[in-house]
């Protein structure tokens, strides 16, 4: 299709009595085009050169690669997706199609194609006012994202951003919860990572440390201690107001969209993620870039915000909330949401003090022993936590209850199971007395896995080869390789005569 420029001049050279063949000379086009548009009656604007036309493209080859993520994402979080920047990156970087390299723009417009629309931020309000953000300042908030687990499991987990105005800097670390305590404890993980304490956070509407009552602000006093210890001032957003913390709702979209997709694989406990991986990963992504506006690397600009921060005090905070309960007549108390932790029948009827951390539930007794540590439980769902060892404690005492024990319920499949189920009163007495005395020294998940491989045919195994066990456990976890130098034994087996057979009970 000719430009309107060329249309023009057609007409032009025509009224100056320049016929067709000379036209087509003059502007180098075939007569037959000079004839189309000399025979054009209307020069109203069309769709047509909008409309989308299919046609060969070197991206058909990788177009089912493409729509093979696309769909393929559905199982995860709606707002974690692959953006066309995303997929063209991971397309010729991630799987090495380097003939893509500045082919963007193909994929841009068939992503577009394939999507019914686009969803952009936006508020209703229909405008923002200009904000300025001063070095040293900085801005907090949460964020949901799945996660894939070394089972393969695919779990969604919330992610706590800080994101520095100034600089466009960015951290963040995966927490169990939007809790004040995980609030404290995330702000901790990164003032320690960055080395310095802004001067000033802006937070969300009050989310998990304080509450607004007849629109008026009311900050836990957990926080204004942590507030007060770090020597940094705290800011609420208004509701219905996310522009005025816009640079970390963008971080914590941008981490979502680029550094989270693919999700991320996590192969180690969730705190030690977070210091080898999200902590590092997360401070470094895009820090080489340019700012949108400053037109300053970030990391030369995160320089000015270093230089405005407070140091560390010299004392660590302990993020923690204590309070006192008074246990039941099982050994059980309840906090968070109705979820339960049973101390069992042995510390029925106490008063204890319990230290609530982001990820854990401590108990103490009133002297400040320790007694007991569980995980803290999350989810919609009500939990029930137990201290095996000591209700196993309580259980060898009453040996009829075997049966319909927690133990039991919480206790793997095994031999040294079945010899329970099937003892006489006296036998599994003796057989669970082993069991607790095992479970005090080495915990209850090595004592029952270490019983449940030694009992075999019936036979009780005794507490010296159970304690055995258990040290090797601890020493050497049981499935790795019984020969970690890789060197062959085979002739050695051959001298002694051993069989390469599997341990059956």
């Amino acid at each position: 299709m000719l430009t309107m420029s060329q249309q023009s001049t057609i007409w032009e050279l025509w009224q100056n009595g320049k016929n067709k063949s000379e036209i087509s000379d003059v502007l180098h086009i075939d007569r037959k085009t000079v004839t189309k548009y000399l025979e054009k009656k209307d020069f109203s604007e069309t769709l047509e050169s909008y409309e989308h036309k299919e046609k060969d493209s070197k991206l058909d080859p990788y177009k089912e690669i493409i729509d093979s993520k696309m769909e393929e994402q559905s199982r995860y979080f709606h707002k974690q997706r692959f953006t066309a920047a995303r997929m063209h990156e991971y397309l010729w970087k991630d799987l090495g199609h380097a003939e893509l390299r500045n082919s963007y723009q193909l994929v841009q417009r068939y992503m577009r194609h394939r999507k019914n629309e686009l969803k952009r931020l936006g508020y209703e309000n229909g405008g923002t006012l200009p904000l300025v953000w001063h070095p040293g300042e900085a801005q907090a908030d949460f964020g949901e994202a799945d996660f894939v687990h070394g089972t393969g499991e695919v779990i969604r987990h919330k992610y706590l951003v800080m994101a520095f105005p100034n600089s466009n800097r960015m951290v963040s670390l995966i927490m169990p919860g939007e809790n004040c305590e995980c609030v404290c404890q995330g702000l901790q993980d990164m003032f320690e990572f960055v080395g310095m304490v802004p001067t000033r956070i802006v937070f969300d509407n009050a989310t998990g440390i304080g509450k607004r009552v007849c629109g008026e602000l009311q900050e836990s006093e957990s926080f204004t201690r942590f507030r007060m210890h770090y020597g940094f001032s705290a800011t609420y957003c208004n509701p219905s107001a996310g522009y005025e913390k816009g640079c970390v709702e963008n971080a914590v979209g941008t981490f979502r969209r680029n550094f989270m997709v693919p999700p991320k694989t996590i192969t180690c406990d969730i705190r030690m993620f977070n210091s080898t991986v999200m902590l590092p990963e997360s401070f470094a992504f895009r820090s080489e870039k340019q700012h949108y506006r400053k037109k300053k690397p970030v990391e030369a600009l995160f320089e000015e915000d270093l230089s405005a921060m407070h140091n560390l005090p010299e004392t660590r905070f302990r993020v923690a909330r204590i309070s006192r309960f008074q246990l039941s007549n099982v050994g059980r108390f309840v906090t968070d949401n109705s979820n339960g932790y049973n101390l069992g029948p042995s510390h029925s009827g106490e008063t204890i003090i319990v230290e609530k951390t982001a990820w854990d539930v401590i108990c103490y007794d009133l002297r400040g022993n320790h007694i007991k540590t569980f995980e803290r439980a999350y989810g919609a769902e009500v939990a029930e936590s137990y201290d095996l060892e000591s209700i196993l404690n309580g259980t060898w005492a009453k040996p009829n209850s075997w049966m319909n024990s927690i133990v039991r319920d919480r206790m793997e499949d095994g031999c040294f199971k079945d010899y329970l189920d099937s003892s006489g009163f006296r036998d599994r007495r003796n057989a669970l007395f082993m069991f607790a005395q095992i479970s005090d020294e080495f915990g209850f998940g090595n004592a029952s896995f270490a019983l449940n491989k030694l009992a075999s045919g019936g036979r009780l195994p005794t507490k010296d080869d159970a304690r055995a066990f258990c040290n090797r456990i601890i020493s050497f976890p049981y499935g790795m390789s019984d020969n970690p130098t890789n060197v062959s034994l085979s002739g050695f087996d051959a001298l002694l005569g051993k069989e390469v057979s599997d341990a059956v009970c």
